[in-house]
């Protein structure tokens, strides 16, 4: 989930979502991350019956988020879209031509959203924004806090989050290959905080 500005609506949202919860915006916590502490995933299918699993190995976030109110949380992703990886011979570079990421034209990819202040800690809806190829639309993800435990070694809490969602790589104009792979494209992101 990885910064940039926040947008006035996600801000609002996230200002807002704080308040109807009676918690000062001041309790939210900003955490930056990349690659090293997450992962930004997405799987394709192909030709109906198999899947790939690709995922972007430069990536930068942040989240500004209370743990104990996740529900409250703004994030800010940005991914450098060529540094992307799939264990196909020519995915790779097919992945950065013009027919996809396009990727001399269009360094980068971004998710800018926040919490609805719906759900619970078990799911809870974030709703944005998703620019690719220069082409932004509306996006949702279901976060999750999947685990939270003190480490002993650091003497400090650990939460772990995932969020997933759903685009149509059409929507953007990566129309190529449609008999091949499939128009629907699952994103998914791990990331793991010190609280």
């Amino acid at each position: 989930m990885a910064g940039l500005p926040i947008g006035r609506r996600g801000l609002a949202a996230g200002l807002g979502s704080v308040l109807l919860l009676g918690r000062p915006a001041l309790a939210r916590t900003r955490y930056v991350f990349d690659h090293s502490g997450g992962r930004l995933e997405f799987v394709a299918r192909h030709l109906g019956v198999l899947s790939s699993t690709g995922r972007f190995e430069n990536f930068s976030a942040e989240l500004l988020i209370d743990p104990d109110r996740p529900l409250a949380t703004n994030v800010q992703v940005t991914v450098r879209t060529a540094d992307v990886a799939l264990a196909y011979p020519g995915a790779v570079d097919l992945l950065r031509s013009p027919a996809f990421f396009d990727v001399e034209r269009f360094p980068e990819a971004r998710f800018n959203g926040a919490a609805t202040g719906e759900g619970t800690l078990a799911r809870f809806p974030l709703a944005g924004e998703l620019t690719i190829r220069g082409i932004t639309r509306p996006h949702r993800m279901e976060a999750r806090l999947v685990d939270r435990k003190r480490d002993a070694a650091l003497g400090r809490d650990v939460a772990e989050f995932t969020g997933s969602g759903t685009m149509k790589r059409s929507e953007f104009g990566m129309t190529a290959e449609t008999a091949a792979i499939s128009d629907e494209i699952r994103l998914v992101v791990r990331v793991r905080i010190i609280v």
